[in-house]
């Protein structure tokens, strides 16, 4: 279908301030589902890491085509022009794998086997899947928990449509096909009996039958349609209950719909949620960009329950092996998202949020503990417990009045139970004595010739670690405090300061210490691994986002040099192996972009924070350079700069390119940047809007000169840096002056060397 974005032309009187803004009525089809999905394998550079996932938003089911049979993660490449089927997929990422997933394809051979289809020339939308195969076209529109598939087969053959398991059962009886999947990568129960799945035949079938094919040794069922039947249109659908449930949801999801009506709701449920921002941008590069990353933030986490035949939310637990009452959610890994994913959710869908918080409290009360990276169950990947983050800060805005349909006490004990309870597993805080003893966890796996070693227990990635404790212990003591919970707040709030038992004042590091207290020596901030996850020292050098004044404190004025110093570290190299032991896909993409961004590794999470840190210490000049920077170089209608984790780095474009950012969770605060787009207006709960708008906007003019506050209905005031959330919330305009150089600095700036400074 055509994409008609249109170009607002503005009064001559106003040509100075915009020269033309972009924008569409149909974001919907803006959206490049091909973004990031040319990753090769796990140990190639990514531009993304994604797949091209049909689906509606925070969806039960993801509908993409397989191109290879490789038996690994990357089953769909951009490049690729083989075509084995479209596939049900649960997969959040590469590197967590899938479960719960079959294959359908059509074919007029006896058997499926491997077809041929042209991705530039196929449809490829948020509610629509479309490709030429050879002599037949095939068409997918999802639902949540369900699909319709329309193919044209040629007029003198039989057609057949192929279901296609790699384990379970599947049988082909009367026009239907029904079985269930048991294919997993992990996280599910010993005795876990997979998801369920029904496939009918609306176009009446002639023939089917169950056997074995070729296609990656699976099993197939097949329905066989009468030569010149026209279009086929079969309807599909899943549960993880049972195929009784699966039936019903196939019934509540598409019943008589036709294929064009399933098309059309889901581009209409797309282009609603969508367009709760609107945005005026400097191009349709820019408008693609922006769109395609909005679409991303609205994929995951999945929400799991289904509604039964008493029109109840219920849902199969992983961590019961049951079936229970209530929403859950799960393929989202909280060390990636809760930096950026929820709080763009409180802002664009706070409605949303809430029942998204509400599945992650059931699933701390299943589990006992809240899961760090569900999928559907509990999986063992990355370190630190930032569901504290996440839940804390829907706490503060539930007490604040924005953010319901949660136990909010449910919530804090899970949060409560991770800050003061050591770890089980896979579950909660590993190291947590030490670091309420000592302030820190000590270090294991620290790898130079001449390190330390005085035998004592210790764990690896262990600044990271720490400080991502910091972090949390920050937010779940504002909660506390919300809360009446006092005694929680004070000691919580105590710990959260302690980060500068890490820091060393010799080198302005922070660095990983052995259990008897000693920073590991020699130390090289280049060395990835050697107590940090997925970067070095470098990328950890300004995290403690929840106390800017205190980082500035450990750097006595100097704190803006040194951040101006790694973006501008341009040569040399970008890293050095280290505890990893070899070049892992993350350095690589850290050093394509080193040139233009220093050790800057916006490819990956770590440094997420650090321009926002900029801003909010004050260092405007250099935040807004190389936020409008990032903003502009490194997301692309091609794709990203690394991996785009379950929305999380497309989260991060939309806050940036809106402005706002929150660095705190659990605090009524959001750092102001230098917006992207000449305009947005954000639709809010209770028919109030956030505009943004800008004065002098152009790809040059990247520099904050001022910013007015117009709260709804009230006087304009001029504010710096930060305003509240709550004052967001209630709808108002921010208006960014913008210019080509840096404001002039009322008060210069210290550059005063550091003292040793010991907290």
């Amino acid at each position: 279908m055509a994409l008609r974005p249109f170009v607002l032309f503005l009064p001559l009187g106003l040509w100075s301030e915009w020269a033309a803004a972009v924008a569409t009525e149909h974001p919907e089809d803006l959206v490049e589902l091909l973004a990031g999905t040319d990753t090769h394998n796990g140990s190639s550079p990514s531009n993304g890491n994604v797949l091209p996932m049909a689906k509606r938003p925070h969806g039960f089911n993801d509908w993409a085509p397989q191109t290879n049979l490789e038996g690994n993660a990357w089953w769909f490449r951009r490049a690729e022009s083989t075509f084995f089927g479209i596939r049900c997929t649960h997969q959040p990422s590469p590197w967590i794998g899938d479960y719960g997933h079959f294959l359908v394809q059509p074919h007029i051979a006896d058997a499926p086997q491997e077809l041929k289809y042209t991705p530039g020339t196929s449809t490829f939308r948020p509610y629509l899947f479309k490709a030429d195969l050879q002599d037949m076209t095939m068409e997918v529109s999802p639902t949540s928990h369900a699909a319709l598939m329309r193919v044209m087969f040629p007029k003198s053959v039989t057609g057949r449509l192929s279901l296609m398991i790699g384990s379970g059962s599947v049988e082909a009886t009367g026009g239907t096909i029904s079985g269930h999947t048991t294919e997993n990568k992990g996280g599910v129960p010993a005795d876990w009996r997979g998801m369920f799945f029904v496939m009918k035949a609306i176009t009446p079938s002639i023939a089917s039958s169950t056997v074995g094919v070729p296609i990656a040794n699976s099993t197939s069922a097949t329905l066989e349609f009468l030569a010149g039947s026209g279009p086929v249109v079969v309807a599909l659908a899943t549960s993880f209950i049972s195929r009784e449930q699966a039936e019903l949801n196939l019934r509540q999801e598409v019943g008589s719909l036709s294929f064009d009506q399933v098309v059309n709701q889901g581009r209409a449920e797309w282009k609603a949620r969508l367009r709760h921002v609107e945005v005026e941008a400097l191009d349709d590069s820019q408008l693609r960009v922006f769109y395609t990353n909005l679409w991303r933030s609205m994929l995951f986490p999945r929400f799991l329950q289904e509604v039964n035949e008493k029109g109840r939310e219920v849902h199969f637990s992983p961590y019961r092996n049951e079936v229970l009452p209530g929403k859950l959610v799960a393929d989202s890994g909280f060390w990636d998202a809760y930096r950026t994913v929820y709080t763009l959710q409180s802002i664009v869908s706070p409605d949303n949020l809430g029942s998204l918080i509400d599945g992650w409290v059931n699933a701390f009360n299943e589990a006992g503990w809240l899961p760090q990276w569900p999928s559907p169950g509990p999986r063992s990947s990355m370190v630190g417990s930032m569901g504290d983050v996440v839940l804390g800060d829907a706490i503060a805005k539930s007490t604040w009045g924005f953010v319901s349909g949660f136990n909010v006490t449910n919530a804090y004990e899970a949060i409560r139970k991770d800050a003061f309870i050591e770890g089980e597993g896979s579950y909660g805080r590993v190291g947590l004595r030490d670091y309420i003893q000592k302030g820190y966890v000590p270090e294991s796996d620290f790898k130079p010739s001449h390190s330390l070693s005085d035998g004592a227990q210790g764990f690896p990635e262990s600044v990271t670690r720490t400080q991502n404790y910091y972090i949390a212990d920050a937010v779940v003591a504002r909660a506390a405090k919300l809360l009446g919970r006092a005694d929680d707040h004070d000691a919580l709030l105590a710990r959260s300061k302690r980060y500068g038992v890490l820091f060393n004042n010799e080198t302005l590091f922070f660095q990983p210490k052995s259990a008897s207290g000693h920073f590991y020596a020699p130390f090289d901030p280049l060395a990835w691994r050697n107590g940090f996850t997925e970067s070095g020292g470098w990328q950890y050098r300004f995290y403690v986002p929840h106390d800017v004044e205190g980082l500035k404190a450990l750097y006595r004025g100097s704190l803006c040099d040194r951040i101006k110093a790694m973006l501008t570290h341009t040569s040399g190299p970008a890293f050095h192996v280290g505890g990893y032991g070899n070049v892992i896909h993350e350095m690589m993409e850290a050093a394509a972009i080193q040139p233009n961004f220093g050790l800057y590794a916006h490819s990956n999470q770590p440094v997420h924070h650090i321009l926002w840190v900029a801003k909010r210490a004050g260092c405007s000049d250099i935040a807004d350079q190389y936020l409008r920077k990032a903003t502009s170089e490194l997301y692309t209608a091609r794709g990203w700069a690394g991996d785009e984790d379950n929305g999380e780095m497309a989260s991060w474009y939309i806050l940036s390119a809106l402005g706002i950012y929150s660095l705190e969770g659990g605090k009524d605060e959001m750092v102001l940047g230098s917006p992207a787009v000449v305009s947005a207006t954000v639709h809010l709960p209770r028919g109030r809007t956030l505009k943004v708008t800008t004065k002098n906007q152009t790809e040059g003019n990247v520099y904050v000169q001022s910013v007015m506050w117009t709260p709804s209905g009230r006087v304009s005031r001029p504010v710096t840096d930060v305003l509240r959330y709550t004052e967001l919330m209630g709808g108002g305009t921010l208006t960014f002056t913008m210019a080509g150089a840096p404001k002039p600095p009322s008060v210069p700036r210290s550059t005063a060397d550091p003292v040793r400074v010991f907290v």
